[in-house]
């Protein structure tokens, strides 16, 4: 039997903690967020990685909102995008001190 699961995503499946899996979300291009949110949200609640599950519910928003007549997402909306990346690349850099 072969593994037909998205590398990144069996990545996230198997990672070693909470700090792996940051690193992983960190890295996830956009296309795969929108494309397996639902396996990324359950590998999230399934390890109670809450962190996680706020960063990808908050990164989808982000792809997923309605744009001004700028093409630009609204100004709270990614400023707390960023503070939700700057928390959780900080996190997953802690694990490699």
């Amino acid at each position: 039997m072969t593994d037909t699961m998205l590398p990144m995503l069996r990545q996230l499946y198997d990672a070693d903690g909470d700090r792996s899996r940051a690193d992983i979300l960190l890295r996830m291009p956009d296309s795969v967020m929108l494309k397996y949110r639902g396996s990324i949200v359950e590998c999230c609640r399934r390890a109670s990685f809450e962190v996680g599950l706020a960063f990808v519910d908050m990164r989808t928003s982000i792809l997923l909102a309605v744009r001004d007549e700028n093409g630009r997402v609204p100004e709270d909306r990614t400023a707390m995008a960023e503070r939700y990346r700057i928390a959780l690349a900080e996190f997953a850099r802690a694990g490699a001190e």
